[in-house]
């Protein structure tokens, strides 16, 4: 009598397949899920774009005026030249300071020691024969007037360095005080200028920053001749004009 075989290993992948088919299908039937955080990990929402806030604009106006300069600069040196160089410091120190001595009597001008310096002077054959020292006074006034009469005395025995003129601190703030309406008005008058342009009936500031005139620059100065010239009555007392501008600059909300 012959036994019934035993299914044999070789039928067994059919059978191993037949259920992985099963249950892809079954994973492929069910629809996606959604995304899970871990336990105790908080959802951070996503924001919504902001489709409410207005639009915004940055705009400029200025306001600005020419100045007459009311302030006045002379520079006067002494210069010397010689062996003997403590000789020679105390001679240029002494007349430094009779001029700003004399300058102080005049009301009105402020007198102040400049530059003082000292250099050897050589031959052709480069060997040194002797100093020079020179040294500088520095007169500035509101009192133009007054400060060229004192000029053209002290230039009678020392030597005109230059002139320049400048405008006083002063006369620039009130300058800008004057010019700070001109340019709010102007920055005012632009903002709804530019909201109109855009379909827009109002604006709302967001900002503002105030500029004044740029840093004033070295004072102009005056041509002169070399150290040597001959020294008039009166120095030039006419110092041009200077420009003073005041800026706003601001960030506008269009509504």
């Amino acid at each position: 009598m012959m036994r019934p075989r035993r299914a044999t290993r070789s039928s067994r992948p059919g059978f191993v397949a037949a259920a992985v088919l099963v249950i892809a299908s079954a994973a492929a039937a069910q629809p996606p899920q959604p995304n899970v955080l871990p336990p105790g990990m908080p959802a951070v929402p996503v924001p919504a774009p902001d489709t409410s806030r207005a639009p915004t604009l940055t705009l400029e106006a200025s306001a600005r005026a020419s100045v007459a300069n009311d302030e006045m600069i002379v520079t006067l040196a002494s210069q010397r030249d010689g062996t003997e160089l403590a000789a020679l410091n105390e001679a240029v120190l002494a007349e430094l300071n009779s001029a700003i001595a004399e300058a102080k009597a005049v009301e009105g001008v402020r007198a102040r020691l400049g530059s003082v310096w000292t250099q050897p002077n050589f031959d052709r054959d480069g060997r040194r024969v002797g100093w020079r020292v020179r040294g500088e006074v520095v007169l500035e006034s509101r009192e133009l007037p007054a400060l060229s009469r004192l000029a053209g005395k002290l230039a009678e025995r020392m030597q005109l360095g230059g002139v320049s003129f400048r405008l006083s601190d002063e006369r620039r703030k009130l300058e800008e005080r004057r010019l700070l309406k001109q340019a709010a008005d102007a920055f005012a008058a632009r903002a709804r200028d530019a909201a109109a342009a855009f379909g827009f009936s109002d604006y709302r500031l967001r900002g503002l920053t105030l500029g004044g005139s740029a840093p004033i620059p070295p004072p102009r100065p005056m041509a002169m001749r070399a150290a040597t010239m001959e020294a008039a009555a009166t120095v030039p007392a006419e110092g041009g004009d200077s420009e003073v501008v005041v800026t706003v600059w601001g960030v506008v909300e269009l509504q």
